[in-house]
């Protein structure tokens, strides 16, 4: 049964604390906590992965997808990701929707960061329009100034109905468009040789201003859940999600020496798309005998993607340094013929969950994948390659006290390794999919009625994708991420609470590659450590005012793929204050952060193409909100 929610689209209490249940990645409107991300965990790339839901659906996300409709997202691995159906290697990235509750609420939001990309000016309404029928929309506009410097000018409107006629059904059509006005690109630095460039100002903006990309965001889609008998419950989910790009361009300051000198190449690409057609239809029976509930899932996942990329043109503008802005002329660029990319997937399963209260529970699922490519120019006959594996999956836990939950489980997938980066020869082309794997094992133990602890070991294993000795991304060997990660999360006394998490990493590549010299045995751009630990402060008797602080630290990370040149490990904390009131009869908050309070200076690197650029220096954030 569905029971009658309150209003979700409430933006006055958007607190990550407030929501988070465990350390491994949770983001609410604008607010993120935890280690990992949708893009990002284990060091690897749970979207790749094709591990994104929708309301526990099965999507394939291409474009922007922005908060007027994506309530929050929360990241689950190991135990918190035994009770997904068929999950895949990495880690599941759950978006929620904004959903319409029993109260009319329109919801004003500003908010502002200098130089960091987060300005927003936006209004959200939310309201029962029937007994039966609720709406939820909005529109925002966003004219920023990034971190580096740069421009960047983006418009967002989504729109939400949600239709209950019972307490048994209910239909969720939605549509949400992005439109990226005006982004100017951020430069990528590759240095020439093993060192870090020199530091410069990081709010100097130093690309070319004709040098910026464009693109229109699409998702829409229509969701259907039900019970149409006390034992089945049925859910579908169809989603179109589009990334069209008229134009994009990436800045390149190649052979970058000490003293920060370089040379300056512009890359610029004509029109290209990326269209994904994606969904799920589950069939979910539960059967209860005693101490016993038996559960499960029939399901059946689909995907149709067309990408249209490639035919880029480089021009070469000789010398230039980093860190100062130094105007060219756009030139006229001659664009070659493009690449086409189809996929086709789809995949039948099920799954059984058995439970034995008080004792544990177990699940195994099986499915068959029946994976089609077909790759090449647009004008020619493209290149087709197909698989059908078996992928398959279990789960296990035990509950020997109340308190204590002890787990473990194996995952076999099929997924995409992403696509050449720009600098390579071959840019843009689609890495082949291939099986992966991931064991899990731990435990989740309450220490107190409201202070969480949890601990795991992992190890996921899948190919290497690099750069060769003649610059062609392609697979070079295999890779394994064997780590620890932990979780404390929860109340720590009234007022206080805790969300903090460490994942320790051992990263390694094997290979023919690796035994002959060429590449090193640990993958760029993965630290072997990660610590964070968030703490809010707000006791009743403050009445409504609290206080926090964020820490996270990375340890160092390899830049070259021989291992012979690393970036140090670095560290941020940032501190901030909210205070929820009432003003004029409406609930209102203030939010203020100052970030990375002691402007460390430190270097990121993106692992795919081997560039560098350096992380945000002290910013200030204010965000005001009322609903009304």
């Amino acid at each position: 049964m569905f029971c009658a929610l309150p209003a979700l689209a409430q933006r006055i209490d958007e607190n990550a604390y407030a929501v988070a249940e465990d350390a491994f990645g949770t983001r609410v409107g604008n607010e993120g906590l935890g280690l990992y991300s949708s893009r990002d965990a284990r060091g690897f790339d749970p979207s790749q992965a094709g591990n994104v839901r929708l309301e526990g659906l099965y999507f394939d996300q291409q474009g922007a997808f922005g908060g007027r409709l994506n309530r929050s997202t929360t990241m689950h691995v190991g135990i918190s990701a035994q009770s997904y159906p068929l999950p895949a290697p990495t880690g599941i990235a759950d978006l929620s929707l904004v959903l319409p509750g029993n109260e009319h609420i329109l919801s004003f939001q500003i908010t502002h960061q200098d130089h960091g990309g987060a300005n927003q000016h936006s209004i959200d309404i939310s309201t029962p329009l029937s007994p039966t029928l609720g709406l939820v929309g909005g529109v925002v506009f966003s004219p920023n100034t990034n971190e580096w410097g740069g421009r960047n000018y983006n418009a967002a409107t989504g729109w939400l109905l949600r239709w209950r006629p019972n307490d048994n059904f209910e239909l969720i059509p939605f549509g949400n468009y992005n439109k990226v006005i005006e982004q100017w690109v951020q430069p990528q630095i590759f240095t020439a040789g093993n060192f870090l460039p020199p530091a410069f100002h990081r709010r100097r903006f130093f690309g070319q201003t004709w040098a910026n990309r464009q693109a229109d965001d699409f998702t829409y889609g229509i969701i259907a859940r039900g019970n149409p008998t006390p034992h089945w419950r049925l859910q579908a989910g169809l989603f179109r999600s589009d990334d069209q790009r008229p134009v994009s361009h990436a800045i390149f300051y190649r052979n970058t020496q000490a003293d920060g000198t370089a040379n300056l190449d512009i890359l610029a690409s004509p029109r290209g798309r990326s269209d994904s057609m994606s969904g799920e239809v589950r069939a979910s029976g539960v059967y209860t005998a005693g101490d016993y509930r038996h559960t499960v899932h029939f399901t059946l996942r689909g995907r149709n993607i067309e990408r249209l990329f490639g035919g880029a043109s480089s021009a070469s503008f000789g010398p230039a340094v980093i860190g100062i802005y130094q105007p060219q002329v756009e030139p006229t660029y001659t664009f070659g013929p493009r690449d086409k990319d189809v996929v086709r997937q789809l995949t039948p399963g099920a799954t059984y969950f058995g439970q034995w209260a008080g004792v544990g529970e177990f699940s195994i699922g099986l499915q068959k994948a029946f994976y089609r490519r077909r790759f090449g120019r647009e004008t020619v006959s493209p290149l087709t390659t197909t698989s059908r594996p078996w992928l398959y999956n279990g789960t296990i836990s035990v509950t020997p006290t109340p308190r204590l939950a002890l787990y473990g489980s194996y995952t076999r997938g099929l997924e995409e390794f992403g696509t050449a980066p720009d600098n390579a020869v071959n840019r843009g082309a689609p890495m082949p999919a291939d099986i992966t794997e991931q064991f899990d094992a731990g435990l989740r133990y309450r220490v107190l009625n409201n202070l969480r602890f949890m601990v795991g070991l992992f190890e996921v294993r899948k190919p290497y994708f690099d750069r060769d000795l003649v610059n062609v991304y392609g697979r070079v060997g295999n890779r394994s991420h064997k780590g620890i990660e932990t979780s404390l999360t929860g109340q720590l006394a009234p007022g206080l609470s805790l969300v903090a998490g460490a994942v320790l990493l051992k990263a390694r590549v094997t290979g023919p590659n690796v035994a002959s010299g060429q590449i090193g045995k640990v993958p760029t751009g993965v630290p072997a450590s990660v610590y964070t630990a968030n703490l809010q402060y707000g006791p009743a008797a403050w009445k409504g005012f609290s206080v926090d602080a964020q820490f996270k630290r990375s340890a160092a990370e390899y830049v070259n793929r021989t291992n012979t040149f690393s970036i140090p490990a670095s560290a941020t904390i940032d501190l901030g204050t909210r205070y929820i009131f009432k003003a004029f009869g409406a609930n209102a908050s203030i939010r203020f952060q100052v970030l990375n309070v002691t402007a460390a200076y430190a270097w990121k690197l993106e692992p795919a193409s081997g560039s560098l650029y350096p992380t945000g220096m002290r910013r200030y954030y204010l965000r005001l909100a009322a609903d009304l």
